[in-house]
């Protein structure tokens, strides 16, 4: 009784934010994670008139009882134009801890946000900084509580706020109690940043249990409450009336999430199965500080929106030497609905107005979705993998003055055949079909009515061989989009696209040090108007794809370089009877060259570049310059 009295405790204080115990402190920023590697690394791309940087650092460390940890990331984008527009995003984390004791640990967190942006809208720049210090106590190996306190510096759109940010964190990862596992969670944050006020609230459990014959049960419990004040630019009325520039809104998101599981994952049997079934009721709350009597503007409302969720999984799996096939059964039934609060003792014609507009979003969905996948050996070299997916929608909306009730059903089938010839060589063939039907119950939106047909048929191979790889595929693909009332509405018509692809990707090894790498594709299509009924298409429009990248490519040691010839055309086509008439025509022809330099858990170093020769139908000339520029150094 007093370890099942001290575990109650415990577990009112720590719950689990993910289905998964691993994954707990993703969701945690006092409890460190841990990198793969320490690395610097910078990606550069410019491709046109867009220049894309990418920056960041990824450190973990230990150092004696202190350990480091940082992540920093920066984001930039350059779009030149006749206006340039510059916008940029940088984040920075410092958690740095000291072992204080043997299960105390004190810390500090720097936490740093910032985005810019040069156009002129309201939210082109914002910041959030915040400092914190912790102390982080562990009374075992799988249990850690984290108090902290720290203080925040928030601005948006040209507001700056200050306040104090504390709360706690907590974990519970994989504790036992005879066979019973438990793992949990718990995140309590307030930012006080007034006139603001931000928090979170997290208190999650997982409980699993395995009983005989390899069944495992979970059951999962989730709450989380979160709240955020954003601010907005205040209307004329409201500013005059409390002498304030921007008004501010709270949004508060309450989720109740329930889940639980049964099956005999860890079963040695050939058949398995899995159960689930999952409860979620969400609230959300839209509340405006600043509302001036009487009101007389609809958006000064404040709204709530109820969501209810519930959902039904099965899953079985039959594995053997000559089949695996796993067939999944899935319903959700989703209820929403929005509701507009009122301030005022009386209803008013606006709030009445504003209580219309939220009940026309009020929706009910079904979905039922079925899917079966597989693979038949047939024997050493033949392979026959398939898969169907069915799914079906139901739409419904009460209010009389939303007509977007529909129903949906999609079917999506494949089937794949594989051939091992020879060693060297394999072969397949892919058939996939895809058919996605949509009907609008009401005539006010029947127009809009189609079914979707898509078909593909592709064939290939690869050819692997002591110098020489080389792998090849043909596709042949149309699409099909057939409007039920064409007739009646002109500006919905009927159409078909159709596609050939060829592709061939190869490498050709000389020496040990020099080598051929070639990637090729041709793609020709045709867009045109579709009767479904007779089957024919008069075309209107056809393209022409034509690309090729070719290099040869000398690796002395861990420095290798390449230089080589890339050809992008692209020709457009009208119709005027069966003849095609050209519209347009590009053509790029670019040398390129790439150097990279590796080594082995220290460096890796890629610079890719083309310089582009483009005509543009013919008498329009012009160059571009391409760069693609990677470094990651890791320590």
């Amino acid at each position: 009784m007093k370890n099942l009295s001290v575990l109650l405790i415990i577990l009112f204080f720590l719950l689990i934010c993910s289905t998964k115990a691993q994954n707990l402190s993703d969701s945690l920023q006092i409890i460190p994670k841990t990198f793969s590697t320490d690395q610097i690394y910078s990606n550069f791309n410019k491709q046109l008139n867009t220049y894309r940087l990418r920056a960041g650092l990824d450190l973990d460390k230990n150092i004696g009882k202190l350990n480091l940890y940082i992540k920093e990331l920066f984001n930039s984008t350059l779009i030149r134009a006749n206006e340039n527009n510059i916008r940029s995003e940088h984040s920075l984390f410092i958690n740095s801890t000291y072992r204080f004791k043997k299960k105390i640990d004190l810390g500090l967190l720097i936490n740093n946000n910032l985005l810019t942006d040069d156009r002129d809208i309201g939210i082109n720049k914002a910041s959030l900084s915040s400092i914190t210090f912790y102390t982080k106590y562990s009374p075992s190996g799988n249990i850690f509580f984290s108090p902290f306190l720290g203080y925040s510096n928030n601005t948006q759109i040209g507001q700056t706020d200050y306040g104090y940010i504390y709360g706690l964190e907590g974990l519970m990862d994989d504790y036992l109690i005879s066979d019973m596992k438990f793992n949990s969670m718990l995140r309590l944050i307030n930012e006080d940043i007034l006139p603001r006020k931000n928090n979170v609230r997290t208190f999650n459990i997982q409980l699993e249990n395995n009983f005989e014959s390899n069944i495992k049960n979970s059951f999962l419990v989730k709450y989380s409450s979160n709240r955020k004040d954003f601010y907005f630019i205040a209307d004329t009325n409201t500013a005059a009336a409390f002498n304030i520039k921007n008004n501010i809104q709270s949004r508060i998101e309450t989720d109740y999430y329930f889940e639980n599981r049964i099956g005999n994952d860890l079963s040695s049997n050939k058949i398995k199965w899995n159960i689930a079934g999952r409860l979620l009721w969400r609230t959300i709350d839209r509340d405006t500080r600043y509302k001036p009597f009487p009101i007389k503007n609809t958006s000064l409302f404040d709204t709530k929106i109820n969501e209810l969720k519930i959902e039904i999984e099965n899953s079985i799996s039959y594995t053997s030497s000559f089949l695996n096939g796993v067939f999944r059964f899935l319903y959700n039934e989703r209820d929403e609905k929005n509701i507009s609060k009122n301030p005022e003792a009386n209803p008013s014609s606006l709030f009445e107005e504003k209580s219309e507009l939220e009940s026309r979003k009020n929706n009910n969905a079904k979905r039922l979705t079925l899917t079966l996948s597989g693979n038949l050996k047939l024997s050493k070299t033949d392979n026959l993998n398939f898969s169907l997916f069915q799914n079906k929608l139901t739409y419904d909306t009460p209010s009389t003055k939303n007509f977007d009730d529909r129903d949906e059903l999609l079917s999506i089938m494949r089937i794949q055949y594989l051939k091992i010839f020879t060693p060297y060589f394999e072969g397949f063939i892919n058939a996939d079909a895809t058919i996605n039907k949509t009907v609008y119950i009401f005539s006010e939106k029947s127009s809009n009515n189609n079914t979707n047909r898509v078909f593909s048929l592709e064939t290939g191979g690869k050819y692997s061989g002591k110098n020489v790889t080389t792998t090849n595929s043909f596709t042949v693909s149309a699409n099909y989009t057939v409007f039920s009332f064409e007739d009646i509405n002109p500006n919905f018509k009927s159409y078909s696209f159709r596609q050939f692809t060829a592709r061939d990707s190869t490498s050709i090894k000389f020496t040990k040090r020099i080598s051929f790498l070639t990637y090729n594709y041709i793609k020709l299509s045709e867009q045109g108007n579709l009767r479904w009924n007779e089957f024919t298409t008069t075309p209107t429009r056809y393209l022409k794809e034509i690309f090729c990248e070719t290099k040869f490519i000398v690796k002395p040691s861990s420095l290798s370089y390449a230089i080589g010839l890339r050809i992008f055309q692209l020709n457009t086509y009208n119709y005027k009877g069966s003849d095609k008439i050209i519209d347009s025509e590009f053509l790029s022809i670019a040398p390129l060259t790439e150097i990279k330099i590796e080594l082995e858990d220290i460096l890796f170093f890629r610079i890719y570049g083309w310089y582009e020769f483009i005509t543009l139908n013919n008498d329009q000339n012009r160059q571009e310059t391409n760069l693609t520029m990677q470094v990651n150094y890791y320590f």
